[in-house]
């Protein structure tokens, strides 16, 4: 009758199932009837899933409040603890049966059965008459009595995962000391550390979720820091003590935000572990727990700078290899960034670039391998960088001028890579502090620090990128300039734009930039209203021989053309109120812009030019220069017209043809709104 007592206890459970349904007779006698007769099975596969079997039957029929079969909790509690620990056994069984080679097989296929012994515990969550005493006094004691009796480390592990899974928070809050104390006795292969963080994220997610549910009594900090520093003396390997310490960081961050004396104190423990160690830098899984050490509190808080409070903070990151401070320091630009957090001291911009140094300057390893990245990661990460600048925030001038001046310091060692993305954001930020102190000076007030030293920082900022981004320089310098027009600043005006000529006849070659910056330094020039007269005179008089001195002959005389508007500004006045108006100064531009047209080879350009040129004779014509006559008009009217004849038919032609046509327009407009001044010229 051996082989056949399975199939037959089989049907003697949906047997049993049935008479406990027609209420005949107690369920918890009949259950129990069944549980000892399941004892019959020993062989471990065979006996789990029979009693597998006897419990998906019994789930709908245990006693329990409200229940129709019994209302005596402690049945169930019996009936699902025998069956649990029934089950454990042969469960842990399995472990020992076969030869060891099939050993990890073996392990394999207890771990795909290890849900059948866990459903017991989630029976007993599910029961509406246990509570926190009743899971106290009579539930969690048996569990871990065969927990710690089985001396298994694979059901250990899973064990204590489930119990700390499946039961409410409340009842873990009332029993906190029990799985500790029953931690401290697992088998050394248990990996006690996953168990622990388990514990905490449960507990800290319920204390964040629910504070008023924590006990007033329960100094929970306190009981895991005890025990955690416990396990630390136990010679665990480094990685695995960073865990915990990890796992302790993230508890405290969740249920208690606010103490950040007690985070401080986790780092300065595992400060004094790594000097111990005589670590200079961590790798492999230790590197990824310091990481995770030092990113925690930066992603916990509204304001990632609170790590600033913190002393032992900054030590950690020295431990970490290059890619893993720079990954904390990018971390921590962007998460200023999303959370708009200010600056507003200098000791705090001091230590915010100390502890991003990575991102601010050029780092070399011990093994003396140096940083090397893709060009647009790089790009992003200087931006994140010089965004700060832009968190700086005082309403004392003097604070303010103080962090730009430590904010310098720092981007200066950055190397040329990094000042052409981070000094620029600090000289606007500072002409826009020197705009304000003007403004207070005008009222009469006093600020600790004058709009002039705060344009002499902007200069000296602007002349250490020179170096290295002319060009860049150039129009920071033509930026400043602007600004210090704007504060009626007319020398210091002067000084930035000397600056910028002098940097361009020294730095700039490229001819394509040449160009470039000479439109712009005709349209800044053009803007400089409080210059002197005669300063203004010299400059503009320095930007035509720039222009003139171009390689290529277009640009000379687009370049020249432009230039004559420099000489016909009325935003600069004498001191006689007589604006700065020079006709005959104008006609030379254009009419060296003529030759220089004449000059290019290439017809339908140089008609192109000429039509450029007559553009310009048009505008001062109506303008008012009177050296400017019809006489010139006609004749470069008649000019454009012989060279457009003799110009073949193509796109290009039809180009030049479509933008005489508009001048033609416009003249003619001109002359049927009755301007006399157009009526003997001839179109």
């Amino acid at each position: 009758h051996a082989g056949n007592i399975v199939p037959r206890l089989f049907l003697l459970i949906s047997v049993g199932s049935v008479y406990v349904r027609s209420k005949e007779a107690p369920a918890r006698d009949i259950l129990k009837d069944l549980v000892e007769m399941c004892r019959g099975v020993q062989h471990p596969m065979r006996g789990l899933f029979l009693r597998s079997y006897l419990l998906q039957c019994a789930r709908d029929k245990l006693p329990d409040v409200g229940s129709e079969y019994g209302e005596e909790v402690s049945d169930s509690i019996d009936f699902l603890m025998h069956n649990f620990a029934e089950m454990n056994k042969l469960w842990v069984r399995m472990q020992h049966q076969g030869p060891v080679r099939d050993r990890e097989r073996r392990e394999k296929e207890r771990l795909d059965l290890r849900i059948l012994v866990g459903t017991n515990l989630v029976r007993l969550s599910n029961l509406e008459g246990v509570d926190a005493p009743c899971y106290k006094a009579l539930v969690l004691p048996r569990i871990l009595e065969q927990v710690i009796n089985c001396k298994d480390q694979i059901a250990q592990q899973y064990l204590m995962e489930c119990i700390i899974q499946v039961f409410p928070d409340e009842f873990h809050l009332e029993t906190l000391s029990d799985l500790l104390e029953a931690i401290q006795q697992l088998q050394a292969g248990v990996d006690v550390k996953s168990i622990l963080v388990a514990l905490m994220n449960r507990l800290a997610a319920f204390a964040k979720n629910d504070p008023s549910q924590i006990p007033p009594d329960v100094d929970m900090l306190a009981v895991f820091h005890s025990h955690v520093s416990k396990l630390s003396e136990s010679n665990l390997p480094l990685a695995t003590f960073l865990d915990l310490q990890v796992g302790l960081l993230n508890f405290a961050l969740g249920f208690a935000p606010g103490r950040l004396d007690f985070v401080d104190d986790l780092l300065s423990v595992c400060g004094g572990v790594l000097s111990s160690a005589e670590t200079q830098r961590l790798e492999g899984p230790a590197e990824q727990a310091c990481v995770s050490l030092l990113t925690s509190p930066l992603l916990a808080t509204s304001d990632p700078l609170t790590v600033l409070d913190l002393p032992h903070y900054s030590p950690l990151i020295a431990y970490l290899p290059l890619d893993s401070r720079k990954e904390v320091a990018v971390l921590l630009t962007r998460l200023m960034r999303k959370t708009g957090a200010l600056i507003r001291e200098p000791g705090h911009m001091d230590a915010t670039l100390t502890l991003i140094q990575p991102l601010v300057k050029d780092v070399v390893e011990d093994q003396g391998q140096t940083d090397d990245q893709d060009d647009e990661d790089f790009e992003a990460e200087q931006g994140a960088v010089a965004s700060l600048v832009h968190a700086i925030r005082n309403d004392d001038p003097t604070v303010l001028f103080q962090i730009y001046f430590v904010a310098r310091k720092h981007f200066g060692q950055g190397g040329s890579r990094r000042i052409k993305y981070t000094l620029p954001a600090l000289v606007f930020r500072a002409l826009q502090l020197a705009r304000n102190l003007r403004d207070l000076e005008i009222k009469g007030e006093e600020p600790g620090v004058t709009s002039k030293k705060v344009f002499g920082f902007t200069l000296d900022t602007i002349k250490g990128l020179a170096g290295s981004e002319p060009a860049l320089a150039l129009r920071l310098f033509l930026q400043g300039a602007e600004a210090a027009n704007k504060c009626e600043e007319d020398k210091i005006a002067y000084e930035f734009v000397s600056q910028a000529f002098m940097l361009y006849e020294d730095e700039i070659s490229d001819s394509k930039v040449q160009m470039e910056l000479v439109q712009v330094s005709c349209a800044t020039l053009c803007n400089l209203n409080k210059l002197d007269p005669e300063d203004y005179d010299t400059l503009v008089t320095n930007t035509t021989k720039h222009a003139a001195r171009l390689l290529k002959k277009p640009d000379q005389c687009r370049a020249v053309c432009l230039c004559s508007h420099l000489f016909w500004n009325p935003n600069v006045r004498y001191e006689d109120d007589r604006s700065f108006q020079d006709g005959k100064r104008v006609l030379d531009c254009l009419q060296r812009a003529l030759k220089i047209a004449d000059v290019c080879m290439q017809s339908g350009m140089n008609v192109s030019l000429f039509i450029e040129i007559l553009n310009r004779y048009v505008y001062y014509f109506e303008a008012g220069n009177d050296k400017i006559t019809l006489k010139y008009l006609q004749g470069l009217l008649d000019l454009v017209k012989e060279h457009l004849s003799a110009m073949e038919a193509g796109p290009d032609a039809d180009a030049v043809r479509a933008h005489y046509n508009g001048t033609v327009a416009h003249i003619k407009r001109m002359k049927e709104e009755g301007d006399e001044r157009f009526a003997e010229l001839t179109i």
